[in-house]
């Protein structure tokens, strides 16, 4: 008897650990749908097809077209100075880089493994400060619209890059939920290796907004599975151009 008792006592503990965990996430994502892990971007619709019909304005065509006129199209490619891309690309990115989402009630941060760059999602119903410099991640505010989570970014600095230009005027909305693999009909990016933990998918819903560049709001989705949380390497792209500068050092104090 002594022993089913000490067995009842270790299940019970165990079920209390299990109650008090679930309580703990519940309580920091706010009773919202747990965002928590690491995630890759595994497909998206509509993709972007090179040499497909441009989104763009004419005052957008101008704009990029005098870019690549100054700078020719075989521009100084910016990752290649460990300047990372910013939004929309981050999120939009299939080639590989999984983003780690912290959820928090009233902050969730997504950590993206490319060029370390870094997301914060200000939850606490505040507004975009008057005197915020523009970045190439922007400024994102947050709330919920039931069990979707909608971000709004705005504060953008101006990237003419043809992939997904914007502007200091590019405002871009995400829509942001949960559903399951069997509803997603988009076929993987053959960049992927890594494989899922489990049939969840979490859905982007992006809508990038600017009279300066776009005919209309350019709108497309991208899915997202989960990974092993140990997934992330570093990216210290930095490394190798600080590598070149000590070697052009020391070769010039021959």
């Amino acid at each position: 008897m002594s022993k089913f008792i000490h067995v009842v006592k270790n299940i019970t503990l165990v079920m209390m650990g299990l109650i008090v965990n679930a309580g703990v996430i519940a309580q920091e994502s706010g009773g919202k749908p747990d965002l928590n892990g690491v995630w890759l971007a595994f497909a998206s619709a509509p993709p972007f097809v090179r040499g497909g019909p441009s989104p763009l304005s004419e005052n957008g065509e101008k704009l990029v077209n005098a870019f690549y006129a100054k700078y020719g199209d075989k521009y100084v490619e910016p990752g290649g100075y460990c300047v990372p891309p910013g939004m929309p690309s981050t999120m939009t990115a299939l080639v590989g880089y999984p983003v780690e989402i912290i959820q928090g009630k009233d902050r969730i941060t997504m950590l993206a493994e490319m060029e370390m760059q870094v997301r914060r999602i200000y939850m606490d119903g505040r507004k975009v400060p008057d005197d915020y410099p523009t970045t190439r991640m922007g400024y994102s505010i947050g709330s919920w619209d039931g069990d979707v989570l909608v971000i709004e970014t705005s504060l953008l600095t101006e990237s003419l890059l043809r992939e997904s230009p914007r502007s200091e005027n590019t405002y871009i909305q995400e829509r942001i939920y949960l559903t399951k693999r069997a509803k997603v009909d988009a076929r993987p990016t053959p960049f992927i290796t890594l494989q899922p933990i489990s049939d969840d998918v979490l859905v982007f819903e992006l809508t990038t907004t600017d009279a300066t560049l776009y005919k209309e709001p350019r709108k497309t989705t991208v899915y997202y599975q989960k990974i092993k949380d140990d997934a992330t390497l570093e990216y210290d792209c930095a490394v190798d151009l600080w590598e070149q500068a000590l070697e052009a050092a020391a070769g010039g104090g021959e």
